[in-house]
């Protein structure tokens, strides 16, 4: 091999080599948990100047993020629509948002002592921030600073928002540590694992995954066409609906779940044109299933069984962690055909080999 074709041959792999790098960072990006994607976007909406974040409902299905809700202005639509779309495994954003305009009121004015104030007494008083220790760095010019431990990335979360929505407060900034990710146990439908979490900022994530869950097991409800959010127990259904039946019919299914203090039931009813329901036998089904769950790298660490009767997917055994319990099922009912899907899922974290 002459010098020449050598030096070629390195730069060639050099090349190969940051390509290599570039696509490992994206890849790894895609399986960002739903519930951290959503999570994380709402943290950036609320530390960002000149858009009302707690107007702003987010949801995120396999990274697809959808914004819903009422803002003033056309900037402040595509502001938030760049932040979601800067957060690490967004593949696409779903911008909802509606453009009201408002009068323009006078800001309210107050002092910086005073504001550190209520928003220090706003934070001492949620109970879903009993476990952190959170407290309030500086305020300057209406802008707060927020410093401090907080036991989950939810309770992170709620925190920015109470500062957030004390009247006098422009924007707030964070200094917080928190996890970097969604926890199990934030996530876990069962009504035990969350005990007496009636206080925990976790509770909020908590109810989002268990009305999911409930809306992918009903039948002549389109769920994966249903986005969910929670605040403060009070849930947000948002997105398309075939008719008045489904609408209602998923309103009550969320009711169910432990916890909720109301249903904001703002999805939209969009008839859709009498196409034929997908016919497909029970084997060819549980095939389907099968494929498109062995397609997801996420669950690679799953051991799932799926078995179809009359439509109806059971999904059996276990997956490594909540988010792919909830991924499991979306993708069991996403195949075309089957009218609803039954959990009996068990998370089984892997073994750490240490």
């Amino acid at each position: 091999m002459t010098s020449k074709t050598m030096a070629l041959f390195r730069i060639g792999l050099g090349v190969l080599a940051l390509a290599l790098f570039a696509a490992g960072p994206s890849r790894a990006a895609m399986e960002r948990p739903d519930a951290w994607i959503t999570t994380k976007v709402k943290i950036s909406l609320l530390t960002t100047e000149n858009v009302p974040s707690n107007a702003i409902n987010v949801d995120t299905v396999d990274g697809r993020v959808t914004l819903h809700g009422i803002v003033s202005t056309d900037a402040e639509k595509a502001k938030a629509e760049e932040v979601a779309r800067k957060i690490e495994g967004v593949r696409t954003v779903n911008n909802l948002l509606q453009v009201v305009p408002s009068s323009r009121k006078e800001a309210v004015k107050v002092a910086d002592a005073d504001l550190q104030k209520h928003v220090e007494t706003v934070l001492s008083r949620d109970a879903a921030l009993s476990d952190s220790s959170i407290k309030v760095a500086s305020v300057h010019d209406g802008v707060v600073l927020l410093s401090g431990d907080a036991k989950t990335l939810s309770a992170h979360r709620r925190a920015l928002a109470d500062a957030r929505a004390v009247p006098g407060v422009k924007n707030v900034s964070s200094e917080i540590q928190s996890p970097d990710k969604v926890g199990d146990e934030e996530l876990s439908t069962s009504g035990a694992d969350k005990g007496s979490s009636m206080k925990s900022a976790a509770y909020d994530a908590w109810i989002t995954a268990a009305a999911k869950t409930r809306l992918l097991a009903t039948s002549d409800v389109p769920a994966l066409d249903i986005n969910v959010d929670t605040d403060h127990e009070v849930v947000t259904l948002f997105g398309s609906v075939p008719s008045e039946t489904s609408k209602k019919l998923a309103e009550n299914e969320v009711k169910k779940v432990d916890g909720v203090k109301a249903v904001k039931n703002e999805l939209q009813v969009v008839p859709q044109s009498m196409a034929k329901a997908v016919q497909e036998t029970d084997d060819s089904l549980q095939k389907s299933i099968d494929d498109q769950l062995e397609s997801r790298s996420e669950l690679k660490d799953a051991s799932i069984d799926v078995e179809v009767s009359k439509g109806v997917a059971r999904l059996t055994g276990s997956v490594a962690s909540q988010s792919d319990r909830l991924l499991a099922l979306a993708t069991a009912r996403g195949v075309p055909g089957v009218r609803s899907v039954i959990d009996e899922l068990k998370v089984t974290p892997p073994v750490s080999s240490r």
